[in-house]
């Protein structure tokens, strides 16, 4: 029995993505809109790629397809170094490219001071990635000034060289920092 694209994309709850062996098994949840998966050590991760307006706003035309990619781990605890994890969340990266009109901004959060990490982090895992003759990544270190201090945002911007708008997106992507500070 053949089930239609869109009994399967309207089907309520999770859905099983992907069980292959070099990383855990993840689900789609359509609730919270998140893939989801947990570690040997019972550490729920959380990863979603929430719509990001940002392009659009500063090229004051709509830009579509442009997320910002968020890692969420769900649960207190401490997680030792595992490679299943990286895996896992680059097999769903690799999934969302497969939409070459997908674009999405990494922001490293500091609030725990470990943003130069999670940079270096994300960069590594890119370097070693399978499909970076295909994607194109570019980072910006993003100093804003606000009420005479000064924070520093970790940025990475990844698209597909196929992306209709490549030119579009670095040009946006590279005035970013410019366009925060004006206003």
């Amino acid at each position: 029995m053949l089930i239609s694209r869109e009994r399967l994309l309207s089907a309520p709850y999770i859905k099983k993505v992907s069980s292959l062996q070099s990383h855990y098994n993840y689900v789609f949840d359509n609730i919270t809109n998140t893939y989801n998966f947990t570690t040997r050590n019972d550490i729920l991760y959380r990863v979603a790629f929430v719509v990001d307006e940002t392009f659009s706003t500063i090229a004051n035309e709509d830009i579509p397809n442009i997320y910002q990619f968020v890692v969420e781990k769900a649960n207190e605890g401490t997680e030792p170094f595992d490679a299943k994890v990286s895996k896992t969340i680059e097999g769903i990266v690799e999934r969302f490219f497969h939409n070459t009109q997908n674009a999405l901004i990494y922001i490293c959060s500091d609030n725990d001071e470990k943003a130069v990490l999670r940079y270096k982090v994300f960069d590594r895992w890119y370097q070693k990635s399978e499909y970076k003759s295909v994607i194109v990544k570019m980072e910006n270190i993003v100093t804003i000034k606000l009420f005479g201090s000064v924070q520093k945002l970790y940025t990475s911007f990844l698209f597909h060289k196929l992306n209709p708008n490549y030119s579009k997106l670095i040009e946006i992507y590279n005035r970013i920092e410019e366009v925060l500070n004006d206003k």
